[in-house]
């Protein structure tokens, strides 16, 4: 898998991950976090909330709509951000949909483009009609299921899936802020993080598992 996307940084325990959006509409800070939200069928169960994040506001926007032109590159870190969190949890399935059907409609587009590359390393399954089933083109879901191949050593993605173009051109480790340092607890009272726990949990209870989910490792 290499593919160009942005540098990112990360915060742990609270799995959040920050990068910058480059583009016409200028340099917009983007958060990604994964939420642990379920255990079900021995597996941990992962939300994934994609968002901006608004300083002014002191809160993360899961509706804004950047427009800078880079889609594919920010599913590309996205799509990092999940290798070097499945490197750490092996188990997890992770969960993810738009918090609008446009935002949705475009994830499934950024996977149509870069699938290839990710079935490298994982499963991709989306849901139609309350149905789990493996990823196809041109087929329609409201929901994306990502979660890791067996057997696969995966490596730190620093360094390696990133391109020389990326690496060349890759921002500077962006520190955190104050907030983010000494109040990482608030972020689970986000309301769209909050929002994002209630859905997932609602398309987990809905929907049976997919048949693949239940082989042993």
């Amino acid at each position: 898998m290499n593919l160009d996307r942005y540098n990112y940084n990360k915060q742990r325990p609270c799995e959040e991950y920050h990068f910058y959006s480059e583009g016409p509409n200028g340099r917009i800070h983007k958060m990604v976090r994964i939420e642990l939200f379920a255990h079900r069928g021995g597996a941990a169960w992962y939300n994934l909330v994609l968002g901006d994040w608004d300083e002014g506001a002191d809160d993360l926007d899961i509706f804004s709509v950047t427009n800078n032109g880079d889609t594919e590159k920010v599913l590309a870190t996205v799509a990092a951000i999940v290798i070097d969190f499945t490197r750490r949890h092996d188990t997890a399935r992770i969960l993810a949909t738009g918090s609008t059907p446009a935002r949705t409609r475009r994830y499934q587009m950024g996977i149509h483009k870069i699938l290839t590359d990710i079935e490298e390393l994982f499963y991709v399954y989306g849901r139609r009609e309350g149905n789990w089933q493996p990823f196809r083109k041109n087929i329609n879901y409201d929901t994306f299921l990502i979660f890791r191949r067996e057997f696969l050593i995966l490596e730190e993605v620093n360094e390696i899936y990133m391109t020389s173009s990326t690496k060349k051109d890759a921002a500077p480790i962006i520190p955190y802020s104050y907030h983010l340092l000494e109040a990482p607890e608030k972020f689970a009272h986000v309301p769209a993080v909050v929002k994002k726990r209630t859905e997932a949990l609602r398309i987990l209870e809905e929907s049976p598992f997919p048949e693949v989910l239940n082989k042993k490792k």
